[in-house]
């Protein structure tokens, strides 16, 4: 089958069903016979690992535990001015690097790239490391946005929050979790993501076929 390679990115908060989508949308274009690559880039580190190790020595990265036992870490960069400035610069120059790698070296070559969460999530931790919402009207949020290709085919999955308890339990305990639902809420504004709901909101019975359907039709424009 020849055509352009694809970008499409499934985004959203954590507990919403993407890893399950996304491998959905490689199994339709495996079947088309599109040559694609799935890929997580949510956020890569390499030249800020020194700032990230510096701040746990500091105090302003918090080691917390989620339920009974998923540990997670806590970028308290808003306690200092100079890191909220330094770190998103240092991470654009990283999100450069694996975008790159990731996303322009195989697009090249022809192959397809479906990834699970890009650039709008990598944001969006940044705006909660820095207590910064407005980090995508900063000159390195816009930066950050110039690194999405042309031909980026975005989708957001939501669902309501007590369903994404039901599911991960855990997520309760997350102390920004409110702040993140919010934010992809405004981002799904800002930039016009269209959401699909992962649960069919006028019935309890929906299935995953369901709303991997309606991922597809959204996309149907794109690969058919």
């Amino acid at each position: 089958m020849s055509q352009k390679p694809l970008f499409i990115c499934i985004t959203g908060i954590d507990g919403v069903g993407k890893t399950t989508h996304v491998n959905l949308i490689l199994e339709h274009l495996h079947e088309k016979g599109i040559k694609c690559q799935y890929k997580w880039l949510r956020f890569h580190h390499l030249l800020s690992y020194p700032l990230l190790a510096y701040c746990r020595i500091a105090g302003y990265t918090r080691l917390s535990t989620l339920g009974s036992s998923q540990k997670c870490s806590y970028h308290e960069f808003y306690n200092s001015r100079l890191i909220s400035i330094i770190y998103p610069w240092i991470l654009l120059f990283d999100t450069f690097i694996f975008t790159t790698i990731k996303v322009y070296v195989p697009i090249f070559f022809g192959t397809s790239v479906v990834c699970d969460r890009f650039i709008y999530d990598t944001l969006i931790d940044v705006a909660v490391a820095t207590k910064n919402h407005e980090i995508h009207k900063k000159a390195v949020g816009r930066l950050f946005l110039k690194l999405i290709p042309k031909n980026a085919h975005f989708i957001m999955l939501s669902v309501d929050k007590l369903i994404i308890f039901s599911r991960r339990a855990e997520l309760k305990d997350d102390s920004t979790f409110d702040e993140r639902y919010e934010l992809y809420a405004k981002f799904s504004r800002l930039f016009n993501i269209p959401i699909i709901y992962n649960v069919n909101r006028n019935s309890v019975n929906s299935t995953v076929k369901d709303v991997n359907t309606a991922i597809l039709k959204r996309l149907e424009l794109y690969y058919a």
